[in-house]
């Protein structure tokens, strides 16, 4: 998903990763939002991860930046600055949100095995930021009929003055 600034691209992703994290089927399902840093992940993301948690019976672990369902499901926040962290697990659905500002070594060689074993998904999220490895998602994106896209304009959401 290619979106202006205060698109809400973040709040609909952190939406998505509890839907499937409520409705996964498999056991102790973990899901992941991985921003460019971790003070990234963070100040974007754990304000609504916390604020969904409300009335679900969710721990929130405050220190960790994870949320644990009574479902056994978990959501994580992560910096791709330190893709070492994020060694060693599963994931059953990432959000990889700003992902031009990663390096895309981040993405072949540590998230996608991580998705592969339990048949995960991913979603890309971001602003423009000219021809890099989000540019050739998204062109891959527009011709597979397999993925999803989506583009938010500024000038055709009426969001931003």
């Amino acid at each position: 998903m290619v979106a202006h600034r205060r698109a809400g691209k973040t709040v609909a992703c952190v939406q998505k990763l509890y839907k499937a994290a409520l409705e996964c089927a498999k056991h102790d399902p973990r899901y992941a939002y991985v921003a460019p840093t971790y003070g990234q992940a963070k100040d974007a993301a754990w304000t609504y991860v916390k604020q969904y948690a409300q009335g679900l019976g969710a721990a929130i672990h405050e220190t960790e930046l994870r949320v644990d369902l009574p479902n056994s499901a978990r959501i994580r926040l992560y910096g791709a600055d330190n893709p070492d962290r994020l060694r060693g697990i599963y994931l059953d659905g990432v959000i990889m949100d700003e992902f031009a500002d990663m390096r895309p070594s981040v993405w072949e060689e540590v998230v996608r095995p991580m998705l592969a074993d339990r048949e995960g998904w991913a979603s890309f999220i971001g602003t423009p930021k000219g021809h890099n490895e989000f540019y050739e998602l998204w062109q891959r994106a527009q011709t597979d009929a397999d993925w999803f896209h989506a583009v938010l304009r500024a000038s055709e959401t009426m969001l931003l003055s």
